[in-house]
């Protein structure tokens, strides 16, 4: 009798870390796809470093606006932290920076600010790196179903992934592209 054969041999490697249930439509993981082969090319509110992925969760809208940002182990694929946006609120995950995750704080009762904020999943703790408000004609902004979000050198960016003109003879403002920082106050 021979010996079994080595699956590594012959065989492409499994790459796959951990399996993550998305329990039937519960967390959010807008991605678009190549045409022809169905692979994953750009998932914008999707954040992976430091051994987690984090996904939102589906709004509730039942009484307040809200939902949370749930950290998952890449290694056993279960639960890690989970924050939560508050009433009248979106969080949505942008990208890991170093050990945090830096989330967009959406307000969706046009009273409280938007803003970007840290979230540390090792203490649970949530820390605003600046606060901010958009002009109407930017509101869009804030919907990652028509933005692409980057945060760089301290300056949060927005870029609209399609832009189309007004129609014939209407004039009409349109932002492709917006970039926030935060203000620091000035010694007297």
């Amino acid at each position: 009798m021979g010996h079994p054969q080595d699956p590594r041999q012959g065989h492409q490697q499994d790459a796959r870390r951990a399996t993550i249930r998305l329990q039937n439509g519960t967390y959010v993981g807008e991605c678009s796809y190549e045409d022809e082969y169905l692979v994953v090319d750009y998932c914008p509110t999707v954040a992976v470093g430091a051994g987690q992925v984090f996904l939102r969760s589906k709004d509730d809208l039942t009484k307040h606006t809200t939902n949370w940002v749930i950290g998952f182990d890449l290694a056993t694929g279960n639960t890690t932290r989970k924050f939560e946006s508050g009433p009248d609120s979106l969080l949505i995950p942008v990208e890991v920076s170093g050990d945090r995750l830096l989330a967009l704080r959406e307000s969706q009762d046009r009273i409280s600010p938007n803003a970007l904020v840290a979230l540390d999943p090792k203490t649970g703790e949530e820390k605003p790196f600046f606060y901010f408000g958009l002009p109407p004609e930017a509101e869009n902004f804030t919907s990652i179903d028509f933005t692409d979000v980057l945060v760089e050198d301290g300056r949060l960016y927005f870029g609209a992934k399609s832009v189309t003109g007004p129609a014939k003879g209407q004039a009409r403002w349109v932002y492709a592209v917006l970039g926030i920082e935060g203000g620091t106050p000035k010694n007297s």
